[in-house]
């Protein structure tokens, strides 16, 4: 699907462009803070941050910020959030859980950082085209791949891990494991970017090459599957694309290893989860999620309230961290953690959003260059969501990135004058 910006072709230097380099620079800005890399050299641990008041008074002015963006283009924004209704409904129920939440007060002000997170991405696919989506999302992850590399080398005590995971390298983030996901998204956009704007193909292939060196470094084993997952899918559909007698054995050979696989998980765990480095435990996450299904058999439908199960050190987290016997800081599984905040009402909508994301993005296949980074980081979203909680999370750099895909998908996009999207 290919969108067409108001403001192209070259001219002289005017306010018009003025206001497109304050839209570019701010979505720059916004994105970075999104990202916590700001927060990982100045707080010690996800939980910290969590825990301290003065964080929530960082993201106010980017969510002014991200409002006046909105107003500088209100009829493509307001068209994106009609076309992305589906992707709005999970955050209205996180929203409406303010009424039964164990903090009404702290589900309310996440939610509503849920809302302006989720309208900021959403005013991302109506301002930009494919390629401008592509290429602005890899200049911020290439911007974390360098910043990370620059902390690294100058602070190597804050950079590399030390006790947990000693020698793994952690970057601008407060473990590994949020470094190596973050490269393995910035892999895969500068691929994307080669293949959007081909003329600069040997800058973007650079920066894939510090991502994926990043990774590695990482040690995340979850973060290398994604890797391979992205690159591997677009590999995968450029084969596919040039003709189906080279793309239907592709499908065949990749539907029986998909099947040996399961068998494999299903007969042999010990055996698959030791070539990856992992016991069949993932790293102690099946405990995790066994403790936390008594505690969503609670409330099994609305869940306990939007982003406040953790808080309450006396309340139903106490009895997950007795049975595990850690402090658990999240359900480390981005469909649990849902169903724990919402209910499997919850759960139920945005499963609806997800498939109609991945059903739309199949649809554009075989048209035009938006599968390369649609489709391949739907799917590699939901590989993370099955071991990090990633799902509808305030704040966050992954959702910012996944709902701007889904409502670009969706059919979100710039306007003509005539306030009409353009047609693919």
């Amino acid at each position: 699907m290919s969108m067409v910006v108001d403001d192209i072709g070259p001219r002289p230097f005017t306010l018009g462009r003025l206001g497109g380099v304050f839209d570019v620079g701010m979505s720059l800005a916004l994105l970075l803070m999104f990202s916590g890399a700001f927060l990982g050299p100045l707080i010690s641990s996800g939980a910290d941050a969590q825990e301290a008041g003065w964080v929530k008074y960082f993201f106010y002015p980017a969510y002014l910020v991200a409002l006046l963006l909105m107003m500088r283009r209100p009829w493509a924004t307001m068209n994106g959030f009609a076309r992305s209704f589906l992707l709005l409904l999970p955050v209205m129920l996180a929203l409406a859980s303010t009424f039964w939440s164990l903090d009404s007060a702290i589900t309310f002000r996440r939610a509503i950082a849920l809302l302006m997170t989720t309208a900021f991405a959403i005013y991302l696919a109506s301002r930009y085209d494919w390629s401008g989506l592509v290429e602005l999302f890899a200049t911020v992850f290439s911007l974390l791949a360098v910043m990370s590399l620059v902390f690294i080398l100058l602070v190597p005590s804050r950079g590399i891990m030390q006790e947990t995971h000693a020698g793994a390298w952690a970057g601008l983030w407060w473990e590994k494991n949020d470094l190596g996901m973050n490269m393995a998204k910035a892999a895969h956009l500068c691929l994307c970017a080669m293949i959007f704007k081909p003329k600069r193909a040997w800058l973007w292939g650079t920066l894939a090459l510090l991502a994926i060196g990043l990774v590695l470094m990482s040690t995340s084993k979850t973060s290398l599957l994604a890797l391979l997952l992205g690159l591997g899918g677009v590999g995968a559909l450029y084969v596919f694309r040039r003709g189906p007698l080279i793309g239907i054995p592709l499908v065949f050979f990749g539907s029986t290893f998909a099947g040996a696989f399961m068998l494999g998980l299903e007969y042999a765990p010990k055996f698959m989860f030791g070539l990856i480095g992992k016991d069949p435990s993932l790293t102690g996450r099946t405990d995790i999620w066994e403790a936390l299904f008594d505690q969503i058999k609670t409330h099994p439908w609305f869940g306990h309230g939007y982003a406040v199960f953790w808080l309450d050190e006396t309340g139903p987290a106490f009895w997950v961290r007795q049975r595990t016997e850690w402090l658990v800081p999240t359900a480390h599984n981005g469909w649990l953690e849902t169903w724990l905040s919402i209910g499997l009402l919850g759960v139920l909508l945005f499963a609806l959003a997800y498939i109609s994301t991945v059903i739309t993005a199949l649809r554009g296949v075989l048209s035009g260059k938006a599968a390369y980074w649609a489709l391949v980081s739907t799917l590699v979203f939901l590989l993370f969501s099955l071991s990090e909680s990633n799902i509808l999370q305030q704040n966050n750099l992954g959702w910012t990135l996944f709902a701007a895909t889904a409502a670009k998908l969706f059919g979100a996009g710039p306007l003509r004058r005539s306030h009409r999207a353009e047609a693919p």
